[in-house]
């Protein structure tokens, strides 16, 4: 059995669940963070709204695309306090596969996007020298007020991870052993553009006022806020973190995912004129991509950001390595390890 690891590689420690723990068994998960209060509260809705959102998702997963292959895919949520996930063959039947989450993952994001968008809190961890992966929620008591935008923004980047862990397992990296860093970025790559393309379409799916579609625009804003946000934490905790892109190269590859399915469905203008398409997108994700790159530079988790000269030398081994490696193990061993399309 060959698993897809983001995240930290350890032995499963905790419980799987089906629902959302009640607040006192996550405060029990979530001991050594003192997970109380406002604290409490925040961290049980939005583990609750995740867990809610993926197992919608997962049903509609398996009903259109996996069962008429074939194949089965099950969401486990996993009652852990470290930012853990993993893609993996079960064990009854060949073609059954599960995802497992830990809990940790909407916790510690919510915890780094409260710091990213507070500068009182940057400030607050500046001084203490702490950050907002060993030390949650900084500052934050039952009179702190966190704004639905960053409880939206967690619940995105939930998502988006729980898209890209799928794509290890529909484009058939779980059936694949890489055989080097190189390779490892590769697959990586090719789980973000993918799960770029699922959270365009799949978001139309939400009918959740605050969660749902709302324009094209909107949905590519929504995902390069959100690839940027799982790009820091991967860098951050995962154990494979010197084989991952930065967070500012990697979100090049969700909203490109996420361009194509939205072009062709009309919620995308179709440039005509490549040159003046790659011009207006370009702009368009440095609009949305400069204040969050500023932000984790002014932040406790600013190493995770990367020079200038990293950024640009990373750039040039995506373009230059990662994506052509990509398309050749597309066209190679991968064709005949996906899950095939049946159409009815």
């Amino acid at each position: 059995m060959y698993k897809m690891i983001d995240g930290i590689d350890v032995e499963l420690l905790g419980q799987m669940t089906i629902g959302c723990p009640n607040k006192d068994s996550l405060n029990q998960i979530f001991m050594s963070q003192n997970v109380y209060g406002k604290r409490l509260d925040l961290v049980h809705k939005v583990c609750e709204k995740h867990i809610n959102e993926v197992h919608h998702q997962n049903e509609l997963l398996n009903r259109h695309r996996l069962s008429p292959a074939g194949w089965t895919l099950e969401y486990r949520p996993l009652s852990q306090d470290n930012f853990y996930a993993h893609a993996s063959k079960i064990d009854h039947g060949e073609n059954n596969y599960e995802i497992s989450f830990s809990l940790g993952i909407p916790a510690i994001l919510l915890s780094i996007a409260i710091e990213l968008n507070s500068n009182e809190q940057i400030s607050a961890y500046k001084n203490n020298n702490r950050n907002s992966i060993n030390d949650w929620f900084f500052n934050v008591d039952d009179e702190t007020d966190i704004p639905d935008e960053t409880i939206n923004w967690v619940l995105d980047t939930c998502l988006l991870l729980y898209f890209h862990e799928v794509c290890h397992v529909i484009f058939g990296h779980c059936k694949y052993q890489e055989n080097n860093n190189n390779e490892t970025r590769a697959l990586e790559m090719d789980a973000d553009f993918n799960a770029g393309s699922m959270f365009g379409l799949f978001l139309k799916e939400f009918l959740d006022p605050e969660r749902k579609f709302i324009s094209g625009v909107n949905t590519l804003t929504r995902v390069i806020k959100a690839g940027f946000l799982a790009g820091v934490a991967l860098k951050a905790l995962s154990g494979k973190s010197e084989k991952y892109h930065y967070p500012t190269i990697r979100i090049m590859s969700f909203y490109a995912g996420c361009i194509f399915p939205l072009t062709n469905l009309g919620d995308l203008e179709n440039f005509k004129n490549i040159n003046e398409g790659d011009d207006y997108y370009n702009h368009f994700v440095t609009s949305v991509r400069e204040p969050l790159l500023e932000s984790l530079r002014n932040s406790s988790l600013r190493y995770y950001a990367g020079t200038e000269q990293e950024i640009e030398s990373d750039y040039e081994e995506l373009i230059n390595v990662t994506s052509p490696l990509r398309n050749k193990l597309k066209d190679g061993p991968l064709k005949n390890l996906a899950i095939p399309v049946i159409r009815a």
